[in-house]
């Protein structure tokens, strides 16, 4: 839940309308489509030969390489950390072969992937753009200019953050069970013995947890772009970490666009753009050890905060949450994050999607909800997300849906206040699924625009927000027919995976 309480403040952000029509898009795809083509091609012939060499784990190895990308959900694989070494010379000879023809192939690859990140680039689609620049840094992790785009600067041998290496320069090292320590102190942690900043002075582990458990003196664990306050644990506070880091990743990728305008983003792809910098103010979570906490320090500023699981205040700009071992609690983390890093993308304080729109701001939240992590990387839009199955739901079968038209009219106290609030909230969810990845994505940059808008520190930008109606220059009623055939797709396309899956068991 996003709760707006503002001040007056200044600022201005002005975003490019996106591009028209579908074709562009369409022959882009398919120009990717085709040289993904080629380059499992080439992986192929790698495969046999490993086969006829008697290398059943290269080739089974390549074989995940040769999987093509899915374009309905968006995917982040984890980047290497480590630079490249060159390829020991003194390897069995079947084995050289292989890996430096591998190391070849991806690396022309990669070149030909950031080539067509800027033609996406160019022609209007810097989603797409984004994620070619990330595919591009898979198969060639020394990309110079992937790289800054993505985020990261070398260090030594390693590719991090610059907040990171700006830690290790201060002598500072990353631990997973402790978080960041001065690299003086690591020994001591692992006795048992526990620095307290606050009150400049060591205890014991056990000291340190009674001492945490009071909310004033609570566990600090900062992470790249996140500071976050709990007086559950310091292992909490770490997975909280970790969890929020990866969202970011996906979450910046998803929505480069909303973060910088056109030319911003042609100066970056062209290497033009200043180098990339440690965040100076990082996003403020608090986790309190139990719900009654939460609502204790809560309830003054928001008496209805016993309704909520999780809630992003904009005054102070902390997001809240409290821990519940029977609820979802990531998915709670991830909708009021997606609050915060849009509304944090200004200074201003302003009121979003007062008057009319405000269902894309919780319907955006609840997209991103579907974010999931695995050992395979991580994942967004998963069609199956129970929201998304719900708002198919709702409209297949109870024949429940607000038209386009009248749903955008909706501000804010009229969409919160409404006897179906629990079914809009749904409606939003499928809406948003929906712009996200109709027809491989032709709205996607439609709605970026929309929600930078939406969001924008101008105030006539912002109350005068262009519908995406207007931004895909497709008419209300249209775009509730095709949502509707969208749904049905979907809906046959899920209940036959699930015949397949129960003809397999």
């Amino acid at each position: 839940m996003l709760l707006i309480m503002v001040a007056p403040c200044a600022g201005a952000v002005v975003y490019a309308a996106p591009p028209r029509g579908k074709s562009n898009l369409e022959t882009l795809q398919k120009a990717y489509q085709d040289r993904q083509i080629e380059f499992s091609a080439g992986i192929e012939k790698l495969i046999l030969h490993c086969e006829e060499k008697n290398l059943p784990e290269a080739a089974a190895s390549l074989r995940e390489l040769k999987k093509s990308p899915e374009w309905n959900s968006l995917h982040l694989e984890a980047l290497p950390t480590k630079v490249q070494p060159p390829i020991p010379t003194d390897l069995p000879e079947a084995e050289y072969q292989w890996r430096t023809q591998l190391r070849t192939q991806q690396t022309q690859y990669a070149g030909d992937l950031y080539k067509l990140a800027q033609r996406f680039l160019k022609a209007g689609f810097p989603s797409f753009a984004y994620n070619l620049v990330r595919e591009t840094a898979i198969h060639n992790p020394d990309h110079n200019q992937a790289r800054r785009l993505l985020g990261f600067v070398r260090h030594g041998d390693e590719w991090m953050t610059p907040f990171a290496a700006d830690m290790l320069k201060k002598q500072n090292v990353w631990t997973d069970e402790f978080g960041w320590v001065k690299k003086e102190h690591v020994e001591r942690y692992r006795r048992g013995e526990r620095f307290l900043l606050k009150l400049n002075k060591w205890v014991s582990a056990e000291k340190e947890e009674e001492i945490c458990r009071d909310f004033r003196h609570a566990w600090e664990i900062r992470t790249d772009h996140f500071q976050i306050t709990t007086n559950h644990s310091r292992e909490k506070g770490l997975e909280l970490g970790k969890a929020l880091e990866e969202f970011y990743d996906i979450f910046f990728q998803t929505f480069a666009a909303f973060f910088n305008t056109p030319e911003q983003l042609q100066k970056l792809f062209n290497g033009q753009g200043a180098e990339a910098k440690a965040a100076v103010t990082p996003y403020r979570v608090h986790f309190y050890r139990t719900r009654q906490e939460y609502i204790d320090v809560l309830k003054k500023d928001f008496p209805q905060i016993e309704v909520t699981n999780g809630i992003y205040l904009t005054t102070n700009r902390t997001a809240y949450f409290y821990f519940d071992p029977a609820a979802n609690n990531e998915a709670t983390l991830f909708h009021e994050a997606t609050h915060q890093l849009f509304y944090e993308s200004q200074q201003k304080a302003r009121q979003i999607g007062e008057k009319e729109h405000f269902w894309i701001i919780e319907g955006i939240a609840c997209y991103m909800e579907s974010f999931r992590r695995g050992t395979q990387g991580i994942s967004l839009g998963d069609p199956q997300y129970i929201r998304f199955a719900g708002a198919r739901h709702n409209l297949l079968n109870e024949k429940y849906y607000v038209p386009l038209k009248d749903f955008a009219a909706l501000g804010m106290n009229e969409f919160q206040r409404d006897p179906q609030l629990v079914k809009n909230y749904t409606q939003a969810s499928g809406l948003a699924y929906f712009f996200m990845h109709y027809d491989g994505g032709r709205y996607r940059e439609a709605l970026v625009t929309h929600l930078s808008q939406l969001y924008s520190a101008n105030d006539r930008r912002r109350l005068t927000a262009q519908g995406v109606d207007d931004l895909t220059e497709v008419p209300p009623d249209e775009l509730d027919r095709e949502y509707a055939d969208f749904c049905r797709q979907l809906d046959r396309e899920q209940s036959r995976g699930a015949l397949n899956t129960n003809d397999v068991e």
